[in-house]
């Protein structure tokens, strides 16, 4: 199974238990009354919060990718969120990026020119937030995000350096990073080219 199949499946069976939650919920209603159906209320609430939560962070993320191609053509772009550690680089390299959360999660995308790796963290910059010089050594590193430490990506060109968590799969990578996303970061931030 792909990563669309995959990805079908989810978003259909999250269909599928909000379509059931929302009907048992008015049929305790109608059959028990408002004060029994605490439970299911609450629960119809934080199924919406969440999904709301997730469109907004996918079109975010979205938006920042779009931007750096847009600005950037024929070049490769990584999507990635950010990681604690790069709220602590663009400080100690770019100032302050607006928007970056100090505990990760920050929408980014990385653009791998020919002499650069451009850090892109905005859904309207019309330049990177900063810039590594190419070949930019990339490992994998543990990395605050959120509150867990995960597996990211880190570049660094000696000066510079950015930790990103890859996101191909951006609701995947919501809750941390996989494996293949990593080593095709790592190909292509080394290889200045898509991995497909």
């Amino acid at each position: 199974m792909n990563a669309n199949a995959r990805k079908k499946l989810w978003i259909g069976a999250l269909v599928v238990f909000a379509l059931v939650s929302v009907v048992r919920l008015v049929l305790t209603v109608q059959r028990d009354g408002l004060g029994d159906s605490t439970l299911w209320i609450a629960l119809v609430i934080v199924l919406v919060i969440c999904g709301i939560t997730v469109a907004v962070m996918l079109r975010r993320s979205s938006a920042v990718v779009s931007n750096a191609r847009q600005n950037r053509t024929d070049v490769v772009v990584v999507p990635a969120y950010s990681t604690g550690e790069a709220a602590d680089e663009a400080a100690s390299f770019a100032n302050a990026v607006p928007g970056l959360m100090s505990t990760g999660g920050s929408p980014m995308a990385l653009v791998v020119t020919e002499a650069l790796v451009e850090v892109w963290a905005g859904r309207r910059s019309t330049a990177p937030s900063w810039t590594l010089r190419r070949p930019a050594e990339a490992t994998v590193v543990k990395a605050v995000y959120g509150t867990r430490s995960v597996d990211a990506l880190h570049l660094s060109d000696g000066s510079a350096s950015v930790t990103v968590v890859p996101a191909y799969s951006p609701l995947r990578a919501m809750g941390g990073s996989g494996k293949e996303d990593l080593r095709r970061a790592i190909t292509e931030v080394g290889a200045g080219q898509p991995s497909r």
